[in-house]
């Protein structure tokens, strides 16, 4: 993947000057929107949490100036050390974008333990926590750029995934409040909720019951086939590029026409 394959819905050096934290870069859905915005000129920091090489090789990759950082982002302290040296060795975070989650494995709501609620509870923690240290340098600049990845299930229930929805569906909360309080100081959040997200390096197959849910969706489906990383890392370019001063508070369903309950 290069810089020239992604990035192209913002013109090129539309984000120069800024500098861009994705958390969870390490995954499919944050590398397409690393690479985005430093297709676009914004320096990007590459967080990982627990693949340091991964991401030291992305942050390589990138056309402009970037940083691996590595954090836990649930813990406040670790949330600070992290921004002291992002601010140190590339300046105050303009653009944050959360595409950070722990995964879970299908768990009936019954079945759910305390163990397992908390470490999906704990992402709306952590959004708190880097939203609160990135907001006062956005409200400092008169410029910020807030933008959450929730996810279709918070509409549209599978079974199994309630502790997951339910954190979803708190931090899309959380990020509304936000756009609400900060739009004053030239800060927008927004919240992008895909559906399945194709991986174009992934060329394994689905495992049978996974297989048939795609399936069963794909039947309703507008589109009639699945966005990929790139599509939403598109979207996410909208939502921080030039012209997009006017849109907050939106949750921005990038799910190919799939119907949300």
């Amino acid at each position: 993947m290069t810089s020239q394959q992604i990035g192209l819905d913002s013109p090129r050096g539309a984000l120069s000057g800024r500098v861009a934290l994705v958390a969870g870069a390490t995954g499919p859905v944050g590398r397409a929107i690393a690479f985005a915005l430093a297709g676009a000129g914004a320096s990007v920091v590459v967080h990982y949490r627990s693949s340091p090489e991964v991401a030291a090789a992305l942050a390589a990759e990138l056309p402009t100036r970037s940083l691996a950082v590595g954090a836990d982002f649930t813990d406040s302290a670790q949330v600070d050390a992290a921004y002291s040296q992002i601010e140190a060795q590339l300046g105050p975070v303009d653009i944050l974008v959360n595409s950070s989650h722990i995964s879970m494995a299908p768990t009936p709501f019954l079945e759910t333990s305390e163990a397992l609620l908390a470490s999906q509870l704990d992402s709306v923690k952590g959004h708190a926590f880097l939203c609160q240290r990135a907001i006062p340098n956005m409200r400092e600049g008169g410029w910020g750029r807030i933008v959450y990845l929730a996810g279709a299930l918070m509409s549209r229930p599978h079974h199994g995934f309630a502790a997951y929805a339910a954190a979803k569906s708190g931090a899309t909360a959380m990020t509304k409040y936000i756009a609400l309080e900060e739009g004053k100081y030239g800060i927008t959040a927004n919240i992008i909720a895909p559906g399945r997200v194709l991986n174009p390096a992934d060329t394994e197959p689905l495992e049978p019951p996974w297989q048939a849910l795609a399936d069963k969706l794909l039947e309703g489906m507008a589109l009639g086939v699945f966005p990929d990383t790139n599509d939403v890392a598109a979207i996410v370019s909208l939502l921080v590029g030039p012209g997009s001063g006017h849109l907050t508070a939106q949750t921005l369903w990038v799910t190919g026409g799939e119907p949300i309950a």
